[in-house]
């Protein structure tokens, strides 16, 4: 993580490096990343790097925290502006993480990322973490007056199952961005489900004795 010392620069000054970074990070696979490139990109001197950061390591994992800690902040944001909707902010993310792909570098570094196995497990945070860390933002600001089982179990499972429709979703468009509309169709029928339930009957959660 960075030093004190670039936490002490200007917001613009490390926004310039922020960028810089995340342009080479984006444009080259990690073991071809160039400590060279990035300063003459920021315009810093190669002795001021390394009082910022330790290595180029230590760089990424600073943009990938704080890409965590933005989407973060996205998702307190949004639940604030709405009231707590919880399909409200599962389609706004939808939406915004679409964008994301389509025009962010931070998004082809993530690619680069996953194309290197072993800099994907050593450099991505821990799934556990940050489910746990976005549980902790839900639980506290939703609005659980429309869930069925309101409890901290019922709406984390809801909340998985969302999360597996968004990124099968935002895998998809990846593969196949001119599917967009197609997809986000599929995905606003596919909460619907979610949300309203796929029978008119209820499910009881076991195979019923054919003979009963």
């Amino acid at each position: 993580m960075p030093s004190q010392r670039f936490m002490r620069l200007p917001q613009e000054k490390q926004t310039v490096i922020w960028e810089a970074a995340v342009h080479e990070f984006a444009d080259q696979p990690y073991d071809k990343v160039s400590i060279n490139q990035i300063i003459k990109q920021a315009g810093i001197s190669r002795g001021s790097f390394y009082t910022y950061f330790e290595d180029k390591r230590d760089l990424l994992l600073f943009i990938l925290w704080g890409t965590k800690q933005q989407w973060t902040q996205f998702c307190v944001k949004s639940l604030e502006e709405s009231g707590g909707d919880f399909f409200g902010i599962v389609t706004r993310f939808m939406e915004e993480a679409i964008v994301f792909c389509r025009h962010n570098n931070l998004f082809s570094l993530h690619k680069n990322l996953i194309a290197y196995p072993e800099p994907l497990l050593e450099f991505l945070p821990n799934p556990a973490d940050c489910e746990q860390e976005l549980n902790e933002v839900l639980l506290s600001k939703l609005d659980r007056s429309r869930f069925v089982d309101p409890s901290d179990e019922g709406v984390v499972l809801v909340a998985r199952i969302a999360a597996m429709i968004l990124f099968t979703t935002l895998s998809e468009f990846c593969k196949r961005p001119e599917r967009e509309e197609l997809l986000k169709e599929n995905f606003r029928k596919s909460l619907y489900i979610l949300a309203h339930g796929a029978y008119h009957a209820s499910y009881s959660g076991k195979m019923e004795d054919k003979e009963s």
